[in-house]
């Protein structure tokens, strides 16, 4: 890989939220991962021990993988040793998500959100 030295005038960042990276630079691996439970609950009081990660098969279920890396023939040709950004505005990062300005050899990256509500009958 190539290295480029990022140079970034000016960046705004709303938010980072959940395993989230902003990041300016080369990085050489990057590994990603969020679990969420998002409940919406009608009359809303939660104590905190109402539910857990192992009560869902979504959370257990391990994921496949690849065996082997598939090959790519690629060829680069870098204009300048540098990278440069003159404004970027982001409103949000979040869940196993990267931001990057700059290289990165490799990523991992593993969201899993289980979405629910609860009505009163």
């Amino acid at each position: 890989m190539d290295k480029r030295t990022s140079r970034v005038k000016q960046a705004k960042v709303i938010s980072l939220l959940n395993s989230a990276i902003f990041e300016i630079g080369d990085g050489a691996e990057a590994n990603l991962q969020s679990k969420a439970l998002a409940i919406q609950k009608e009359g809303a009081t939660f104590t905190g021990e109402e539910f857990s990660f192992s009560d869902f098969d979504l959370f257990k279920i391990e994921l496949p993988q690849f065996k082997t890396q598939p090959a790519i023939e690629q060829n680069h040709l870098q204009q300048s040793p540098y990278i440069d950004v003159e404004n970027v505005e982001i409103i949000g990062v979040a869940s196993s998500s990267l931001f990057q300005i700059g290289s990165l050899e490799s990523i991992e990256s593993e969201s899993r959100i289980k979405h629910f509500r609860i009505l009163r009958e």
